[in-house]
């Protein structure tokens, strides 16, 4: 969840210059004992991720992610815009994936 777009937003409303733990622990994280498919899914994705480089992979655990905190899709366009450093064709593809999934 830490390396997805949403959460990554979300950190950034509250930072000022550093993430401490005390924001971190502020997020609204959802936790290992979750049972709901969206976090068995992002869990699966990661470990996928930890392994090897995986655009599709990344982009469903980015939409995944979106989708669990309820982003409506002009949210999740908002959050993508605000990353101008990651590559369009990374953020392009994060939305795609919210919307086929």
């Amino acid at each position: 969840m830490f390396n997805s777009f949403v959460l990554n937003y979300l950190a950034r409303l509250r930072v000022a210059t550093h993430v401490t733990t005390a924001i971190v622990e502020r997020l609204p994280v959802p936790g290992r004992d979750d049972p709901s498919p969206a976090i068995r899914r992002i869990a699966a994705l990661a470990r996928v991720l930890s392994k090897r480089e995986d655009r599709e992979a990344l982009a469903l655990l980015n939409a995944t992610a979106a989708h669990l905190y309820r982003f409506s899709i002009d949210e999740f366009r908002h959050v993508l815009a605000t990353f101008p450093l990651v590559p369009i064709e990374e953020r392009d593809a994060a939305l795609r994936m919210f919307v086929s999934v």
